[in-house]
């Protein structure tokens, strides 16, 4: 998925341009979400919502081993392809920043996000 422009209109259908909507927000998005050594993203169902979220799994280790923390965006969506469409073009955009901050930190440290497409 190619990168969005800042100037376009917002895909979450504000009808402001993505700089004055959802792309000012890039980091608030990811509020409560730790970095971690490994992070894979997608989208899961939640029970409570009854609808679909962005999820993102945390592990302290590069090889997946032992149970992930579990991280939901706030905002919650009808149906899987919406939910999955607002992860890549908000939530991975923050997550890949976030891995590079974090990257920058401890340049002694391999990190890893696994890309959906």
């Amino acid at each position: 998925m190619s990168k969005i422009s800042r100037n376009i209109l917002c895909p979450c259908g504000s009808g402001k341009k993505y700089k004055k909507c959802c792309g000012s927000k890039m980091v608030s998005k990811l509020e409560g979400l730790k970095p971690g050594i490994r992070m894979k993203g997608g989208v899961g169902f939640n029970d409570e919502k009854n609808a679909y979220v962005a999820i993102v799994h945390t592990w302290d280790n590069i090889e997946c081993i032992g149970i992930p923390e579990e991280w939901q965006s706030s905002d919650a969506f009808p149906s899987e392809d919406e939910a999955m469409e607002y992860y890549k073009t908000n939530i991975r955009l923050s997550l890949e920043k976030m891995m590079l901050d974090q990257k920058k930190k401890n340049p002694g440290i391999e990190t890893s996000h696994k890309k959906l497409e």
